[in-house]
């Protein structure tokens, strides 16, 4: 047993060492006022060490939970999950882990879905999940209390549909702008279909003209500054180009005099996500303000692109009863698996229901 006083603070502090097996785990934990307080924590600290889930709190779990994970994920996910955890701390962080009941979860859940989308209180409670799985399977309760939680969505909550541009709309919009690096990158995302932070982590290295391909192996994380791997294993990936999307790739390299590891979307350091859709909304406005109301084109996030992307080719997939390609095809593209394209991606344009009904007539009258 260790307590010292900070210092830098003026506050107490406990320290120490334990064993789990035969791994030596570190402990501290800072911020108390007087050094009996210190004291006291540290003794509450190895009881709850002997005897997992008496004393110890949810907060201090997902603390021993996040040691163990941060070697494990990528490091953009584990401050995603730090995020969500934090919601975890703040509503029910002090409660005793072996006392935290299902009813308590689901007050916290319900609370949540005043305000938030059922998607992020989902995602805040599928941490939770497994954080409580970990928990019962290391011993530190006897029985997870989410097993009883109920999260439905409101039946009568109608699904937003996912907003995204047909060809023609995005030809509206690529033609009136004006910036040319700009116009390569909404133009890239239109018809390549990658995700945002793939296309601004590419640098000149990963395009290869003589085969007109792009090599994706790598994602830019604003929040970190830096590439990290791809989302999935299906992220890598080495996908075509069409001629004319590689011949303005070209055009704009001929002009530039940088060394091929400088990124295509802003040389030394990649634009940030937000300069990129300041720009997209901005063409948008300049746009919609000189057209009619009847030929306005919705607003979109750039992840939007990556939708419109895809309705593009699942929409072209057969033309005139030829089929081009596949929706196997399409995801290998997307650097997707089948499932995620067919369930997310496999909505219908417009002009996709018309054509169902015009072969339906089509069909009916070769039988009058």
């Amino acid at each position: 047993m260790a307590v010292k006083r900070d210092n830098n603070t003026n506050k107490w502090y406990y320290y120490g060492s334990y064993k789990i097996g035969n791994k030596t785990k570190q402990y501290k934990k800072r911020g108390f006022d007087r050094k009996q307080d210190a004291i006291k924590a540290e003794i509450q600290f190895k009881e709850s060490l002997m005897n997992p889930g008496s004393t110890m709190t949810l907060s201090t779990m997902i603390d021993i939970y996040q040691e163990y994970s941060e070697k494990r994920i990528k490091e953009s996910t584990y401050n995603n999950h730090r995020v969500e955890f934090n919601v975890w701390r703040n509503t029910l962080g002090d409660k005793a882990l072996r006392d935290i009941t299902s009813e308590d979860i689901q007050d916290v859940l319900e609370r949540l879905l005043t305000d938030k989308k059922y998607s992020t209180v989902n995602e805040y409670y599928m941490r939770l999940c497994v954080l409580m799985r970990y928990a019962t399977k290391h011993e530190y309760i006897t029985t997870n209390p989410c097993n009883k939680v109920d999260l439905k969505k409101d039946p009568n909550l109608h699904k937003e549909e996912m907003v995204f541009w047909t060809e023609e709309q995005f030809n509206k919009f690529i033609n009136n702008v004006d910036s040319t690096i700009f116009h390569l990158l909404f133009s890239n995302q239109f018809y390549m279909g990658t995700r945002i932070g793939e296309a601004l982590a590419l640098q000149w290295k990963d395009l290869d003209f003589e085969n007109n391909t792009i090599t994706i192996n790598k994602t830019w994380n604003d929040k970190l500054r830096k590439c990290t791997t791809p989302k999935t294993p299906n992220s890598y990936r080495q996908i075509s180009m069409p001629q004319f999307l590689a011949n303005e790739y070209k055009a704009l390299k001929s002009r530039l005099d940088v060394p091929d590891d400088s990124y295509i979307f802003g040389i030394d350091m990649p634009f940030s996500r937000s300069k990129v859709t300041k720009r997209l909304q901005n063409n948008v406005n300049s746009l919609n303000k000189r057209l009619k109301d009847e030929d306005k084109i919705p607003m979109l996030r750039m992840h939007d692109l990556r939708h419109s992307s895809a309705s593009y080719m699942i929409n072209n997939m057969v033309t005139g009863g030829k089929v081009n390609f596949s929706v196997y095809d399409i995801a290998k593209r997307l650097g997707d698996e089948l499932d995620t394209v067919l369930q997310v991606y496999a909505h219908w344009l417009p002009q996709a229901d018309k054509d169902i009904v015009n072969f339906m007539d089509k069909n009916k009258n070769t039988w009058m």
